[in-house]
């Protein structure tokens, strides 16, 4: 009787994974599919550099679309990287959703 309810667990805990693994990935594909069908070009200006998991090193810009700010993120070089903030890099967006951005090095 033990065994039945762990195993009804485990196949219950399994499948909840399965689709939410599947839900992310589902969203990822549609926002990327919008972003390349709907994609426009922005200069936008780095307002902070921030760290992620795994020690990830981010760079933070807005820019602006009809008089609305919008903010995003990409991977930053520390390394290699000579970039400051106030600098500009070049965003896409998809212009439906300008939520949707990268910048353009993590795009291509």
């Amino acid at each position: 009787m033990k065994t039945i309810k762990k195993d009804i667990l485990l196949y219950s805990f399994s499948f909840i994974l399965v689709i939410y693994f599947g839900y992310l990935i589902f969203v990822k594909v549609v926002e990327r599919n919008s972003l390349d069908k709907n994609v426009e070009y922005v200069d936008a200006v780095i307002v902070d550099f921030s760290s992620g998991p795994r020690m990830r090193s981010y760079l933070d810009y807005k820019f602006f679309v009809k008089e609305k700010v919008y903010y995003g993120s990409g991977k930053h070089y520390p390394i290699s990287d000579t970039l400051s903030i106030g600098d500009t890099v070049v965003v896409v967006y998809d212009k439906m959703n300008p939520n949707n951005n990268k910048a353009y090095r993590d795009y291509k």
